[in-house]
């Protein structure tokens, strides 16, 4: 799942690599590569749900602590590159860092998702999650939705993490049909031809503000793609790998890291996209993504020998590393 959970945050730099540099006035190709990539905030999001995480005092720290090491080689980034710094970069406020302020509100509210998964059966905790599901799609994403809205905003918030962490926790607790997991492959790629194909066809009907609206996070394809892609990884067999574990580490490196040179990156891709064509544009895209991708991994090894000596002073002197005292029964 360590794998899944690095394949799900490359996935995420491809999805920025499409719509966040080209726009959405793009080729069908483009539109494919979105269509496969955009799972990759909800899978890192259920990943979190799947491992009921709890918010230690310790991995708060070392939350804060990646995002200050981020924060700084954003803002030295920027201070070198002559792009306007604002106190929202301090405090990864910027739309492109929406990510973080969810990401910490989800962990919050994780203790109280997970007593409520254990006290309920396996009917009660899918007919919740199916309803929280079907209120988000009917009332929110589907037109016409209502003018004021319910707090999911695209998938973009708290709430819609919150839900996907219930579905996952259902998943990992009472599993999907057997003929799901077995077709899981084959459903994944038709989300994602799907995908391509309607936002293809909304395009050339002249619908470009509807492209935005077809990869949102909580489109039910979006979502059934996701649990699809999630699937493949939880009934693979493989070895305990120590190198993708410690790629791992830096995942939330990543979605930080490449935000911090957006500016740039954004603009590299569509230099790509304009004077490349086919297996160029291929190859050139890959290797791109693939250099960015190993860079953050690499300055990240400085913030993980950093922050060595931080956590073991901490570990030697908290005695109780639980925020919260749950419950034993």
């Amino acid at each position: 799942m360590e794998l899944c959970r690095i394949i799900a945050i490359l996935a995420v730099m491809l999805i920025h690599t499409t719509f966040q540099s080209l726009g959405f006035n793009v080729s069908f190709g483009v539109f494919l590569l979105a269509g496969f990539s955009i799972i990759g905030v909800n899978v890192f999001v259920m990943l979190t749900g799947y491992f009921s995480t709890v918010p230690k005092k310790t991995s708060l720290f070392n939350l804060a602590f990646v995002c200050f090491f981020w924060m700084v080689v954003k803002v030295i980034c920027r201070y070198v590159c002559n792009k306007p710094i604002t106190y929202e970069h301090f405090f990864f406020l910027t739309t492109s860092n929406w990510f973080i302020p969810c990401y910490i509100g989800l962990l919050f509210f994780a203790p109280i998702l997970n007593i409520f998964c254990n006290m309920v059966n396996k009917k009660t905790l899918w007919r919740v999650v199916s309803a929280l599901l079907i209120i988000e799609i009917w009332f929110d994403w589907l037109p016409p939705h209502p003018t004021i809205s319910l707090g999911t905003k695209g998938g973009y918030s708290v709430l819609s993490f919150l839900i996907l962490y219930l579905l996952a926790r259902a998943i990992r607790l009472y599993g999907l049909p057997t003929w799901f997991k077995r077709l899981s492959p084959l459903i994944y790629l038709v989300c994602s031809f799907l995908l391509a194909f309607l936002g293809l066809f909304l395009l050339w009907h002249g619908n470009e503000d509807m492209v935005d609206w077809l990869f949102y996070y909580y489109n039910p394809i979006v979502i059934l793609s996701s649990v699809a892609f999630l699937t493949i990884f939880e009934k693979m067999k493989l070895k305990q790998s120590k190198f993708i574990n410690h790629v791992a580490k830096s995942t939330l490196a990543i979605l930080l890291g490449h935000s911090a040179i957006f500016f740039a990156y954004t603009k590299q891709f569509k230099y790509l996209y304009d004077y490349f064509s086919n297996m160029h544009l291929v190859l050139f895209w890959a290797l791109s993504t693939i250099i960015v991708f190993c860079s953050i991994i690499l300055i990240d090894q400085i913030r993980i020998w950093l922050y060595q000596p931080i956590e073991k002073k901490m570990m030697a002197k908290i005695n109780n590393n639980n925020i919260f005292e749950l419950p034993t029964h």
